[in-house]
């Protein structure tokens, strides 16, 4: 049978036998080897969410900040996410690294970012992406995507810096759970889960596949 994992399943990673007692120090030493060993778009991520009937919805997003304080990206209040974590703040965040058969999971509640952190956060993004941004109500029905791109393209002509739109927030997902996963040709992955207790101190165990 054909071996369908793909990726370095010889790392060397001490952490699965002596594990650090709280994982932001490890967050930050993954994302590290991910980027050092050339993951491509290694803060790509699914954010999972929970949409008014209680169902699961998810989608792909660009991270802006890994670490164990939070997990952190940015939208529009008003998108189908935004409106999802304004009545639900529950969320999950998923990143798959293939290249290492690495995969880490943060569970937890999602908190808006007041105005100054949102400014940082947009200020970062590329100018492209912030002229999308302003001219995009983001899920609205798309009538002409040409004058969409025209609008876009009048944006970035203009001159000076583009403002953030009031509708457009940084939100973090604050960890509950974290879980460190790395995956094995013979299915025996290993896994590691950081629980937060109630008075915000880690516990830490080894999980069976």
């Amino acid at each position: 049978m054909a071996n369908t994992l793909t990726g370095d399943a010889d790392l060397f990673l001490p952490e699965f036998d002596d594990p650090p007692a709280e994982p932001g120090g490890l967050l930050d030493e993954w994302l590290r080897r991910a980027k050092d060993r050339g993951v491509r778009e290694a803060l790509a991520a699914t954010l999972a969410t929970i949409d008014e009937d209680g169902a699961p919805d998810a989608r792909t997003v660009a991270l802006r900040r890994l670490t164990g304080d939070g997990v952190e990206f940015g939208t529009s209040s008003d998108s189908r996410k935004g409106r999802q974590l304004a009545a639900d703040p529950r969320a999950a965040v998923v990143l798959y690294w293939r290249e290492l058969l690495q995969q880490l999971r943060v569970t937890g509640r999602v908190e808006r970012l007041g105005e100054a952190e949102s400014d940082d956060l947009f200020s970062r993004r590329t100018r492209e992406a912030q002229a999308a941004t302003l001219v995009s109500e983001q899920d609205a029905p798309l009538d002409d995507l040409d004058r969409l791109r025209d609008a876009a393209r009048d944006v970035l002509a203009a001159d000076g810096p583009i403002g953030r739109p009031e509708r457009w927030y940084a939100y973090r997902v604050v960890p509950e759970l974290i879980e460190f996963w790395h995956g094995s040709p013979d299915r025996l992955h290993r896994r590691l889960r950081y629980v937060r207790g109630d008075g915000g101190a880690w516990s830490v165990s080894r999980v069976q596949p």
